[in-house]
């Protein structure tokens, strides 16, 4: 759905015999690719993604990236036209009928260095036509605005926030007493996220409901809202996140050899 490139230098092909200007773009040929799984029978399908990859029973994926890199490349020159001759415009307008201008909300929870990345991809999709809003906490009001992009306000107070994560190094409380304060962080999270995708712009007044959602993790609430309003929602954040059976969690405070 966020998937957008721009058209390399433009080169010359024939179609039965005729000379035609063809412009050799990644998004021309990522639509032929497209056309021609469309065409392809189930089992053509899946020998396909055999070549691709190899499932094992646990459920698991092994990729052989060699391997894997040649059949990629081999598809992506499929003609997926056949014999059947199309003007470059209409595939071009094919293209862009299909990534329609979004309203799209970004959630950010976290402190200065959270939210700036998501800033340029913010910039980056109002280059495209999209209507951006990015919700964090107020106190980076004037410098998401000051970026050209649209804010709302989200609950929690960020200087509490980097507080806790510089004395306990990571989410897991050291102290009992911590609960009530984190608790009324925590709400005020998850009570600010479906305003900050429905409501109109508080200095506008122009209205405003997300049609996608990206939102980092911390983003408590995130996948709530998402189905409630029935959008996509894309959940990533600018460090890894997922723990591996090499490191724990970055933020999970756990000795690495806990892990194997």
């Amino acid at each position: 759905g966020f998937g957008h490139s721009k058209s390399t230098t433009a080169t010359s092909s024939r179609f039965r015999g005729q000379d035609h200007a063809f412009v050799r773009s990644y998004s021309d040929r990522l639509l032929k690719c497209d056309l021609t799984l469309d065409m392809l029978s189930e089992n053509e399908k899946m020998k396909i993604i055999e070549k691709l990859v190899k499932i094992q029973k646990d459920g698991t994926l092994e990729v052989d990236v060699t391997r894997s890199a040649l059949v990629a490349s081999e598809l992506s020159e499929i003609d997926a036209f056949g014999s059947v001759p199309r003007d470059v415009e209409e595939v071009k307008s094919g293209f862009s009928k299909s990534v329609p201008k979004l309203k799209i909300a970004i959630l950010v929870v976290g402190t200065r260095g959270d939210v700036q990345p998501f800033i340029a991809l913010a910039k980056r999709l109002q280059e495209f036509g999209h209507h951006v809003r990015l919700a964090s906490h107020v106190n980076f009001r004037t410098f998401v605005k000051s970026a050209g992009v649209d804010f709302y306000p989200l609950g929690g107070d960020p200087r509490i926030m980097a507080q806790y994560m510089t004395k306990n190094k990571g989410f897991l409380m050291a102290a009992p007493t911590e609960i009530s304060v984190q608790r009324k962080q925590v709400k005020e999270i998850i009570f600010s996220l479906l305003p900050a995708c429905t409501e109109p712009d508080l200095d506008t007044g122009i209205p405003f409901r997300a049609q996608a959602i990206i939102a980092n993790p911390p983003a408590l609430g995130h996948l709530h809202i998402a189905e409630a309003l029935g959008v996509p929602l894309h959940i990533f954040f600018t460090f890894p996140w997922t723990p591996t059976n090499e490191f724990p969690h970055p933020l999970a405070r756990t000795p690495q050899s806990a892990t194997y």
